[in-house]
């Protein structure tokens, strides 16, 4: 992590030196994104609808929290008097066999996301869902005698991942009457991602009903960025909770597999796009090698 001073000279290329955003800094492509968070955080609804943002700490889910953090410090920068209502909750999963790398990196990039939310006065709430004791792999495998996950049968992703979560979501309904979720999807991703997009989206609208949950939306800020865009927030912006973003460029760095997974000079030669690889848990007997965590594991040895 950056030491304290590192922090404050970094966050000077995105906020003025009076702390302060620093808008001519940003791209258009991003301020019209941020233009537009500002936009539906003021948005004049019965429920004051708290956003909960799906946080794994990679990639996307950083740059969509860092937009939205953004998008918060602006709104306090343009209106100082502004009271910021509506909750901003960041929930991550945690299914309890994480990669210990990535699980070691998430936990300390939320305590400092909870920590900096705090000391900037912003609405934000960090919040970590684990599967039930029987949903949890250990329990379903050796206690009820589960086969292992396969590509037929993959009760770890609905016990583990979704359970915990909807439950999560189910309960801020019940609070709130409704709420909204932000994914971190993006159309460049993959055709299956762009289609699963594409058809729960409403032609005209911002928001989009979510297919099981009711009274909750869909909201995909950053869909439209490209991956060479996502690296070029991450590496040439601090981040704005004081995390060093070079530590996660460095997994995913770690984690490709090949040369050509990393071809894309961003920002200069040290900034090339590596945002191929994906992070799974550490048991997982779904795919036949793990490549990530191979090459996360051979790098950390090498190094």
């Amino acid at each position: 992590m950056m030491s304290n001073s590192s922090n404050k000279d970094a966050l000077n290329v995105v906020l003025k030196k009076d702390k302060k955003l620093n808008m001519q800094k940003l791209p258009d492509r991003i301020l019209q994104i941020i233009d537009e968070l500002i936009d539906q955080y003021y948005e004049d609804d019965r429920y004051n609808r708290p956003w909960i943002i799906g946080f794994s700490g990679g990639k996307d889910s950083t740059v969509l929290l860092t937009l939205v953090w953004l998008a918060l410090i602006k709104i306090k920068e343009d209106n100082p008097n502004a009271e910021l209502k509506r909750q901003v909750y960041v929930v991550c999963n945690d299914t309890m066999v994480e990669n210990p790398v990535i699980e070691e990196y998430v936990t300390t990039v939320l305590q400092t996301i909870q920590k900096a939310a705090k000391e900037q006065q912003l609405p934000i709430i960090v919040k970590t869902t684990t599967p039930q004791i029987e949903d949890t792999f250990w329990c379903c495998v050796i206690g009820k005698g589960y086969p292992v996950p396969n590509n037929s049968f993959r009760f770890c992703t609905e016990r583990m991942k979704i359970k915990p979560t909807s439950t999560f979501i189910a309960n801020q309904i019940t609070a709130d009457g409704e709420a909204i979720i932000f994914i971190g999807t993006r159309l460049a991703e993959s055709q299956q991602r762009a289609k699963s997009i594409q058809k729960n989206e409403t032609k005209g609208h911002r928001l989009a009903k979510h297919p099981l949950n009711p009274n909750t939306y869909i909201y995909a800020p950053i869909k439209e960025l490209m991956l060479e865009e996502v690296w070029y927030i991450i590496n040439a912006f601090p981040s704005p909770w004081g995390f060093d973003n070079q530590i996660l460029f460095k997994i995913y760095m770690d984690a490709s597999a090949d040369d050509y997974e990393c071809p894309t000079i961003v920002t200069n030669d040290s900034h090339r796009s590596c945002g191929q690889s994906r992070f799974g848990c550490w048991i997982c007997t779904v795919v036949k090698e793990d490549k990530s965590q191979n090459n996360i594991l051979y790098n950390k040895l090498a190094a």
